[in-house]
């Protein structure tokens, strides 16, 4: 009787599946990154320093947040930590020159802009968690900067900070630029001579004043790796709060410069020429304040000391975007009635500033894409997928903060004339949910209450947000359902033709956005949303639901294109939003140091779609076209090895199914045709 023969498969399911699930798994299931530090450490050395002048404060760590703790943990300090004390610091540190070699003024005036360069950094001062965030963020994003130009932090676990007097906020401009202006002119004339060296130009006569502007500071020398040459010996960076400044930005930051004067003293006499820093702020934090200071300018209320004081600073502004329309609005146009002409930004801000002083090196540059080509690549993108001219589009924006009012106005203005569309504009307070600072305990007990809620309506399935307290939910779900009934009023006068095509959030604060596509997304899924500003959360795993396919229009991704001429051996990792790259690329050009395409404003803006591996690049900005070379080695050689390994699989499995299967069936019948010829062959093996 024959023998049956098994019959192979034709492909082995099993170990491909097991192939592909293991390959698959380490991209799509990747362990959580936890540390195995250990909690704990030892609260009672927080503030055990050599230097009495500093705290300790970790690099990551909020700039505001440790000094505002010290100072209501010590109370009593306040002299250390006056102004007066940190005027003498940095003439020690930066001027001192030893018994054998006396200071002259020659000297002083030659070497003063190559021993310290000032860098004001203004952030927000709120108590709420997206300005510690932003606070976190802007600090990581200087500090990366200033590594890549060549400086390096001085103390990395420390931060000092200091007082400087500060008058209260006035209702307008010209009232708090002629407060500052005679309270710094009684402060200069009270400056008595000391022995002979350097001194600053203002003293603090009243001693610390606990209601004045508290100023972190950091110094940063530069690092003994590497060979570039550093044009200065001392940076030394200033945390300013940025809402200390929104009455008079320019004439707060003449006051604040006042104090770091220095003049040359030869006895009892003093020498009329005193000198100036180098000053290189980072700022506006934010658009309002930057329309403060285009208000400020127009009105042009500052004496020429007041222009003295800003002779050599250079400000770059990478955080407020809003657009130049918007800024200028108030400003009346010059120029012929037939062609009138609106000045820039720039020009209205130095021009006022450098009146009638031509040594004046005051300089203001924009280093963001303003809002107006932010809106413009959005409706480019639009225009792309499929809308046309009077289709309906929403925008929600936030009420109470000036940035989101002008991108707002900028939108309608360009969605009237570009395609056009017929938008519907909406708008909620900032802070949705309605959470405030707390000290964890609250956050402890929302969390319990809110899961003991969550069990007790698990068995309904509508929601039901409270319609009363500090949390705004219940009015976005009926902005939702407005929305709704919109597009469904919509669809029905037009027989199905027509609907609300897409939804634009136009604001800053991205859990707001979130919670918003949270409530928008099941009752518009065929509409396309859109937003401003990209963010690292909105690719994150738990938002997935509420992000996927989420168009942002951006002025920077999260990491920059480095010049490998300029700067070849250091990389810094994504950042977490664009606001931060933004800051990271013009502390670079603050610096002195250039990335690719020799600037830190951006050509022109970026698309991207979030998707379920990050944010998806869609556009090439037009002036960065790549030739088909940098095409071919950039996607087609990937491309070639995907498809050389995918061949090698399917090679792989066809003679895992078909040859060895044939092989091995080859060799069993021969082992049995052996042993059929030879039957006593296994058992003279057996007895060798």
């Amino acid at each position: 009787m024959p023998e049956k023969e098994e019959k192979s498969a034709s492909i082995p399911w099993l170990p491909l599946i097991t192939l592909i699930g293991v390959g698959s798994g380490a991209f799509l299931f990747l362990p959580q990154l936890i540390s195995s530090r250990p909690g704990g450490g030892d609260p009672q050395l927080a503030g055990n320093t050599f230097d009495p002048k500093t705290i300790n404060a970790r690099l990551w760590q909020d700039p505001l947040g440790p000094a505002i703790a010290d100072r209501e943990k010590n109370e009593n300090r306040g002299e250390i930590h006056s102004v007066t004390e940190f005027q003498k610091l940095l003439i020690k540190k930066c001027f001192a020159k030893s018994a054998l070699y006396p200071l002259d003024k020659a000297w002083l005036f030659e070497e003063q802009e190559k021993q310290v360069q000032i860098l004001p950094v203004m952030i927000p001062g709120g108590p709420y968690v997206e300005d510690v965030e932003r606070r976190l963020r802007s600090r990581r994003a200087v500090i990366e900067g200033l590594g890549m130009a060549g400086y390096a932090p001085e103390k990395d676990d420390e931060i000092g900070y200091f007082y400087v007097p500060w008058q209260p906020l006035e209702p307008d401009v010209t009232a708090c630029v002629h407060t500052l202006e005679k309270k710094r002119f009684e402060d200069e004339r009270f400056s008595p001579a000391l022995n002979s060296g350097i001194e600053a130009t203002r003293n603090n006569r009243s001693g610390p004043n606990a209601n004045g502007l508290l100023v972190p500071y950091e110094w940063c020398e530069p690092a003994v790796f590497g060979p570039r040459k550093k044009p200065v010996v001392h940076v030394l960076v200033l945390w300013l709060i940025d809402d200390a400044f929104r009455d008079a930005p320019l004439a707060r930051l003449a006051d604040l410069i006042s104090w770091f004067r220095l003049k040359l003293f030869s006895g009892s006499q003093a020498w009329d020429y005193s000198t100036l820093p180098v000053v290189t702020v980072l700022g506006p934090d934010n658009s309002g304040t930057l329309h403060k200071m285009v208000m400020e300018a127009k009105d042009d209320p500052w004496s020429n000391g007041t222009r003295q004081y800003l002779a050599k600073t250079h400000i770059y502004s990478s955080q407020a975007a809003v657009a130049e329309s918007q800024l200028l609005s108030e400003i009346p146009a010059t120029g012929e009635p037939r062609t009138p002409l609106k000045p820039d930004c720039k020009n209205l801000i130095e021009e006022n500033v450098k009146r009638l002083q031509s040594d004046n090196g005051f300089c203001f540059d924009r280093t963001v894409l303003p809002d107006d080509q932010i809106v413009g690549t959005l409706l480019q993108e639009l225009e792309c997928r499929s809308l046309k001219k009077d289709d309906h589009v929403a925008i929600i924006s936030e009420e109470d903060t000036y940035y989101a009012r002008a991108l707002c106005s900028t939108f309608r203005e360009k969605a009237s004339t570009t395609l056009p569309l017929k938008v519907h504009s909406y708008t909620y307070l900032r802070g949705i949910d309605g959470k405030l600072p707390s000290d964890g305990k609250d956050e402890k007990e929302t969390k319990g209450a809110a899961e003991s809620g969550d069990k007790n309506t698990q068995s309904s399935l509508r929601p039901t947000e409270r319609t009363e307290g500090l949390n705004q939910a219940d009015d976005i779900r009926r902005l939702a359902q407005e929305l709704r009934a919109l597009d469904t009023r919509l669809r029905r006068n037009s027989h199905g033709k027509d609907s609300l095509k897409a939804v634009g959030l136009l604001g800053s604060d991205v859990y707001d956005k979130l919670e918003l596509l949270r409530a928008l997304r099941p009752v518009l899924p065929g509409a396309v949303f859109f937003t401003n500003n990209l963010e690292a959360r909105f690719a994150h795993p738990d938002e997935w639901n509420e992000t996927h396919n989420l168009v942002v229009a951006s002025a920077f991704p999260l990491s920059l294109e480095q010049d490998e001429n300029v700067l070849p051996s250091e990389n810094v990792p994504p950042f977490r939003d664009s606001g931060q790259t933004a800051l990271f690329a013009a502390t670079l050009e603050a610096m002195g140091q250039t990335l690719a395409g020799g600037a830190a404003k951006p050509k022109s803006p970026l698309i991207f779609e979030i998707g379920r591996n990050g944010p998806i690049k869609l556009s090439i900005p037009a002036d960065d076209r790549v030739t088909i070379t940098e095409l071919s080695n950039t996607y087609l050689q990937p491309i070639g090895c995907f498809i050389a390994i995918g061949i090698s699989l399917l090679a792989w499995t066809w003679f895992v199914s078909r040859v060895a299967p044939a092989s091995l069936k080859s060799e069993i019948e021969n082992e049995k045709q052996i042993r059929n010829e030879y039957p006593d062959s296994g058992k003279r093996v057996e007895a060798m």
